[in-house]
């Protein structure tokens, strides 16, 4: 049904710009419009792509007018531009990290633009969250929270671009190259050169603007699943353990995330997947 929608938008620009509009009208479902979006720009190149982002971003203005925030827009408009790194690139590792530049840039302007604005939605909802301390930590609490909001936001906006962008290619994959993503996937990993480019992008951020490490480590969280996912595939383990994995993200985050990181950094120095002989070379022998 998924790849249904994808085969019906791509008949023609037109059906691709009028759903892309449509699901961008809808709040829940504008990461829809962004994959369609992607999918335009990475079967067609840029210049088509920014026509049917033209169109998602009318769509959009209904959304805007229900949530009175334009947050959305920033995904279709990065959706686009790494659809374009993606095409121009073929790489997935540069793209990611091109990803969390962008939604730094992104971010500087959310948290100038919009502070204001967030700050009123935060006092607004904030007495639903709040926690019995005392009103002075409590207020320390909601000031560092402002401070930060815009990161917040743009990392969360990151995260869902990428999904974009992912379904976007898996669509590209089941309609004209069957099983690609997955190979992607399966290999994508860093080069030495770009794990040490982004420690040192969190390095900086560390002492420039801590909250910005979260956009730096969507890069490698992404990364590191790939990673595991192309060791489960390699020693045909099953996916229960990917479920597992899954599983254990969701409710193990401080943990799980560390770990992925440290097998990112591991894997860009020693690949550990070259390393890993499938089961069935071992029986052969």
């Amino acid at each position: 049904m998924v790849l249904g929608l994808a085969r019906y938008a791509m008949r023609s620009p037109l059906h691709t710009g009028i759903l892309a509009a449509l699901f961008a009208a809808v709040p829940m479902l504008y990461v829809v419009s962004a994959a369609l979006v992607a999918l335009t720009t990475l079967r067609h190149g840029l210049s088509q792509g920014t026509r049917v982002l033209a169109l998602a971003l009318i769509g959009g203005l209904v959304s805007w007018q229900i949530t009175g925030l334009p947050l959305f827009f920033v995904v279709l408009v990065l959706s686009t531009l790494l659809g374009a790194v993606l095409r121009t690139t073929q790489s997935w590792s540069r793209t990611l990290l091109a990803g969390a530049v962008l939604g730094l840039v992104f971010a500087i302007v959310v948290q100038a633009q919009f502070g204001p604005q967030f700050s009123a939605l935060i006092d607004s909802v904030w007495p639903l969250f709040s926690v019995n301390v005392a009103d002075d930590v409590e207020q320390r609490l909601l000031a560092a929270i402002k401070s930060v909001v815009g990161y917040l936001a743009m990392s969360s906006q990151l995260f869902e671009t990428i999904l974009a962008l992912l379904l976007a290619r898996y669509w590209q994959a089941g309609l004209y190259n069957p099983g690609g993503l997955k190979a992607e996937m399966h290999a994508l990993r860093f080069t030495v050169q770009e794990v040490v480019l982004l420690s040192l992008a969190v390095l900086l951020a560390m002492f420039i603007q801590p909250a910005a490490l979260m956009l730096f480590s969507i890069p490698m969280i992404v990364v590191g699943m790939a990673t595991v996912h192309g060791i489960v595939a390699k020693l045909t383990l099953g996916g229960q353990w990917l479920v597992a994995l899954y599983i254990a993200l969701i409710m193990f985050l401080q943990i799980i995330v560390p770990l992925l990181i440290v097998l990112v950094l591991v894997d860009s120095f020693f690949d550990l997947r070259s390393r890993i002989r499938p089961d069935s070379e071992s029986d052969n022998e």
